[in-house]
């Protein structure tokens, strides 16, 4: 009988533990983590296809992370021009004075790190298309 008594008294104790414990809550795994930016730096060729016709430039790529800054020159001139990378999207662009007119163009597409394309536009007239190779 004193076995019993305490076979039973372990049994209750044992669903008293159970009961009172909440269950936990298994953690979610973390989002997965942005991809890294691709390595632009160095000199690219930059062709953009507008109506206004087939235009290359030269671009010096300085890449600090996620961020870059060069200049940009083309048969008008050199200007400075800052970005940024977002995994594989870039964007990027600068103003200047064109005959007494303020201007900015703004560049928006993909890289891989060796290759960029995308989409120009030319302050209000309009847009064109761009392609970009490393030097």
């Amino acid at each position: 009988m004193k076995l019993l008594r305490v076979f039973v008294l372990a049994s209750a104790v044992a669903l008293v533990a159970a009961c009172s414990t909440a269950p936990t809550k298994s953690s979610a795994p973390p989002p997965p983590a942005a991809p890294a930016a691709p390595n632009i730096a160095g000199n690219w060729i930059i062709t953009v296809e507008s109506q206004f016709g087939t235009n290359d430039s030269t671009m010096t790529v300085k890449q600090d992370g996620a961020n870059f800054s060069g200049t940009m020159t083309s048969p008008q001139g050199t200007v400075p021009y800052t970005g940024s990378l977002a995994g594989s999207d870039v964007k990027f662009g600068f103003s200047f004075n064109a005959q007494g007119t303020d201007l900015r163009i703004d560049y928006t597409g993909t890289t891989d790190g060796t290759t960029m394309n995308g989409k120009v536009i030319i302050g209000t007239f309009g847009e064109g298309k761009f392609k970009g190779r490393r030097q």
